[in-house]
């Protein structure tokens, strides 16, 4: 009895399918090499009681040590038949202290975008889009009106990676914050240390991309090994002009 069990217990380990091959991680740091940009600041000349009357600093560049960037969008390109389903979690854009919050942030497509007013003064935001295979238009043009006015919209379904653009559009011309809504879910945002990690990537070569929205767009070729670490990191030679999308 217990050799016939046995030889069934064989068998059945014979017939499993091979363990399919484990996903590999890539991770590195972003920095900038050589001088960084100016920069700017703004006068606001509105709603001082809730925005300030003094010079602002724009957070269109961020840097950490060893001028390592902040807020760079780093992401695969095309990852044919690998991409994993939409309606990811929901994206939250709030406004405070007359700054969208986050500046930028990853959706996936199909997923919610949750508009939000901190401020007890009324922005009127505008949300398009700057990339995807579709020309740039409007999705969004809303005021919101209070402090605590929130409302939930869907996003569309890009099928590619596509670029949204928040901007203000009654006054507080500073303002302006990104969304990139991903088909897939292999991208990340470099940290206060321009740090990124890109988990549970299949094995395969890929393109790598990073991009900023002064510094632009930067792009390397990454192969993925099954359980491996690929260490990647990223530099910007120098400030380019900005563009409009990844």
């Amino acid at each position: 009895m217990h050799r016939l069990s046995l030889v069934f217990l064989l068998v059945f380990v014979v017939l499993l399918p091979a363990r399919a091959a484990e996903n590999g991680v890539i991770t590195g740091t972003v920095r900038l090499k050589g001088n960084p940009p100016a920069i700017p600041k703004v006068f606001p000349a509105s709603d001082l009681d809730v925005c300030g009357e003094r010079a602002r600093a724009t957070q269109v560049l961020l840097f950490g040590t060893n001028q390592t960037v902040q807020g760079v969008i780093v992401y695969l390109g095309a990852v044919n038949g690998k991409s994993q389903q939409t309606n990811g979690a929901e994206a939250v854009l709030d406004q405070r202290d007359c700054e969208f919050v986050p500046r930028v942030q990853i959706a996936r497509s199909g997923a919610s975008l949750i508009l939000r007013n901190s401020d007890p003064v009324l922005h009127v935001v505008r949300v398009d889009s700057m990339s995807g295979t579709n020309e740039a238009k409007t999705l969004l043009n809303v005021a919101t009106p209070y402090a605590g006015f929130e409302k939930k919209y869907q996003l569309p379904k890009f099928r590619e990676l596509t670029l949204l653009k928040a901007t203000c559009a009654n006054g507080h011309d500073w303002k302006a914050a990104y969304i990139a809504v991903m088909p897939h879910p292999w991208a990340a945002i470099t940290d206060e240390n321009g740090s990124y990690t890109l988990r549970d990537v299949p094995p395969g070569t890929y393109k790598l991309y990073a991009w900023h929205e002064v510094l632009g767009t930067l792009a390397r070729e990454v192969k993925v090994k099954s359980e491996g670490v690929e260490s990647v990191n990223l530099e910007f030679s120098s400030p380019s002009p900005r563009r409009a999308a990844p």
